[in-house]
């Protein structure tokens, strides 16, 4: 079983696609099945309820991403930090 791990995140991309898809293949599976057997408003509350803990879930991937870009060897913010950290060492500032 390969583990998820932020820090890899790269070499982790396929595996969170296949889990991705699969989460949402069963999700509308089961989605269907029980579509007619509950209630108009029980349905518009689950459905909000999966909705918000799907989106809370995607946060850190998201999150991942945006680590990933912002920090690569080349950025501008990883520039800059670097020249930070140059200017504190020497005493400037």
């Amino acid at each position: 079983m390969s583990q998820l791990s932020l820090d890899k995140f790269g070499e982790n991309l396929p595996v969170s696609g296949v889990v991705a898809f699969s989460q949402v293949a069963v999700g509308l599976g089961v989605g269907i099945l029980v579509a007619d057997r509950i209630g108009r408003n029980a349905r518009r509350g689950l459905a909000i309820g999966l909705l918000s803990a799907g989106v809370a879930t995607l946060v850190p991937v998201v999150w991942g991403v945006i680590s990933n870009f912002s920090h690569r060897p080349g950025s501008s913010r990883t520039m800059q930090k670097r020249l930070d950290g140059i200017r504190r060492a020497a005493g400037g500032g």
